[in-house]
């Protein structure tokens, strides 16, 4: 099977993890807002996942190494779909800490290898435009679902939503389920995660992550409250976000390609800097909740295809992509706990609810300085990758 059917594979997983994610997963943020945990509460919610992924994913290596990469997939995907049932029930904080550790073990298999997979069946040549292609093809979905899964929500309650989400996510393995063994390179010992991590790009992912704690987890709390916390407003808001990142991502994978990576990467940092200048001042402006989250979803757009190429280029050249996504991971779980431990501690010391976006622009300084093109800056040659 040719690694780029393999790529393809992956798409259609993604693209149905992604109905599921923007049915219901979409929605965890806001679900918490509205059984009564507040900003800082929820923000330590998903700190307490981060930590706990952390410690479980070095857990996980012994079942990994037994049963193979693919299998450890749809496992990882398996598990993933069973945390709808405590996250309905998270009112009750058995039921939340719960689900608390079912993401986290689920999350602790299925993210490094789905990376590491995405890394070695990308063609070289046009992996900026395999990685916005497939951007754009969960970016379609993420305009349809959310607003289904907002009707759901406020029509027929959590249980239902859920539910069906829940459905979605286990057919998304049929597509992992057709492809053969990933080729990732073995999977290292518990010694050897930490020995042979690669530190460029733990350091990148860190930063990712940190900035993820105000974009991806903080920022849906915000315009939820914002939006007079309403379901089906939220939805709206998502998907018209969601067409801005397509059009950005698609453009973007194209200049990759052609080699602009470095120019890219000036737009996206313009581009990221702004979104957080339109976010951090929401409570200032509510009427630009839309505008805030369109904005953010363009900067995202252009974000993912130079920030993922530049990675899965430098997991595939360390010939052990596994490996190299372990060490990763492991860096953005450690940015984004701090993101969200000092979005937290200033949600609750701001009058304004929307500074909690504040720490995690700091990350863009960061993930500039890891990302940018050394070779295109003249300075060669690239450093080595452990092997």
């Amino acid at each position: 099977m040719p690694a780029t059917r393999q790529f393809h594979l992956l798409t259609l997983h993604c693209t149905a993890a992604q109905a599921a994610t923007s049915l219901a997963g979409g929605f965890v943020g806001a679900y918490l807002m509205k059984i009564g945990l507040g900003l800082p509460a929820a923000l330590c919610v998903y700190a307490a996942i981060l930590a706990a992924r952390f410690g479980l994913r070095l857990a996980v290596l012994p079942l990994v190494r037994r049963i193979g990469l693919r299998r450890a997939l749809l496992v990882g995907i398996a598990v993933n779909a069973l945390q709808f049932w405590p996250l309905g029930q998270a009112g009750d904080l058995r039921w939340l800490i719960a689900w608390i550790g079912i993401v986290a073990l689920s999350e602790a298999l299925y993210w490094p290898i789905l990376h590491a997979a995405s890394a070695v069946t990308a063609a070289g040549e046009t992996r900026g435009r395999q990685i916005a292609a497939r951007q754009a093809a969960t970016g379609l979905i993420a305009v349809v679902a959310p607003l289904l899964g907002g009707f759901i929500l406020t029509r027929f309650g959590p249980a239902a939503d859920f539910g069906l989400a829940g459905a979605i996510l286990l057919l998304s393995a049929l597509p992992v389920m057709r492809m053969r063994a990933i080729e990732a390179g073995p999977v290292p010992t518990l010694r050897a995660s930490f020995r042979d991590a690669d530190r460029r790009g733990m350091a990148t992912f860190a930063a990712d992550g940190w900035m993820a704690a105000g974009l991806s987890l903080a920022w849906p709390m915000v315009l939820f409250t914002t939006l007079g916390s309403r379901y089906e407003a939220f939805a709206w808001s998502g998907s018209l976000a969601a067409l801005a990142g397509i059009v950005a991502g698609l453009a973007c994978g194209a200049a990759i390609d052609r080699g602009r990576r470095g120019a890219s990467l000036v737009a996206v940092a313009a581009a990221l800097a702004a979104a957080f200048a339109l976010r951090t001042g929401l409570s200032w402006l509510p009427g630009a909740a839309h505008l805030a989250n369109a904005a953010g979803a363009a900067a995202n757009g252009l974000y993912i295809p130079v920030i993922m190429s530049a990675i899965y280029e430098r997991s595939k050249r360390s010939g052990a992509a596994y490996r190299f996504h372990l060490g990763a991971e492991t860096g953005w779980d450690l940015g984004a706990i701090g993101g969200c431990l000092a979005g937290a501690a200033t949600a609750s010391l701001a009058a304004a609810p929307s500074l909690a976006m504040l720490p995690a622009s700091l990350g863009l300084v960061a993930m500039v300085a890891c990302v940018r093109d050394r070779q295109e800056q003249g300075m060669m040659p690239e450093e080595a990758v452990p092997a």
